[in-house]
């Protein structure tokens, strides 16, 4: 098995801000954004992220010196997807060692590994992510994640999206506590005119609500 100071990750970026979304919102976070993603999501705001040889190379122990220099106990390994990392286990492995409270954001497209993982954060696509339902809903997946006690967070835009959440949970059995609505939207102005009626949503249906609270706070800029 490789040492810290032996494997090497594809990074995109590292980077101290506040979680912006879902249930830890406005949680001082340092986030490590790995390399890489096959899902490919039309409005997606880091697409950069994307193509495996982008990004940086970086020791696994170099990495852990950029997340202790950060000072924060909260780390949200982030992509891409960085379940199709070939590092990640042995990342979070590493992170949990330095004593950290872990996060991870991804699609639902991998089956887990058994890691030290504090949350689950599953952004399942929709049909307006412009993704083919066979790379975006995978069912093993999706019910594995579900069994670890996920949070399922679902971008909408319209009611043609309500309804497909409303499907997926029943198709899943996913709990309402656990579903959070997102506005779709990569601009402020997006973001505030579809609250209010996804708002309503969450009401309606027990569902919590989630901002973008770096896109409310700083636009689309990286890095925050």
């Amino acid at each position: 098995m490789a040492t810290t100071a032996e494997l090497r990750l594809r990074v995109s970026e590292v980077f101290a801000s506040i979680q912006g979304e879902g249930p830890t919102v406005g949680t001082p976070s340092t986030f490590v954004r790995l390399q890489g993603c096959t899902v490919g999501c039309v409005w997606c705001d880091t697409k950069y992220a994307w193509a495996p040889g982008r990004g940086r190379e970086v020791t696994l122990a170099a990495l852990l010196d950029e997340v202790r220099a950060a000072g924060l106990e909260n780390v949200v390994i982030t992509g891409g997807e960085p379940l199709e990392h070939p590092a990640f286990a042995p990342l979070v492995t590493a992170l949990k060692g330095l004593g950290a409270r872990i996060e991870v954001e991804t699609a639902g497209t991998e089956v887990p590994p058994d890691v030290p993982v504090d949350q689950w954060n599953v952004s399942p696509k929709l049909a307006n992510s412009g993704v083919p339902e066979a790379r975006r809903l995978r069912p093993a997946a999706l019910t594995r994640l579900r069994d670890l006690g996920a949070w399922f967070k679902f971008v909408v835009g319209d009611a043609r999206d309500l309804d497909e959440v409303l499907a997926l949970q029943a198709r899943f059995a996913l709990p309402a506590a656990r579903i959070l609505l997102m506005p779709l939207g990569m601009r402020r102005a997006e973001q505030l005119a579809r609250a209010p009626e996804v708002a309503a949503w969450c009401r309606r249906y027990g569902f919590r609500f989630s901002p973008r609270l770096h896109i409310l706070l700083w636009g689309p800029r990286r890095g925050v």
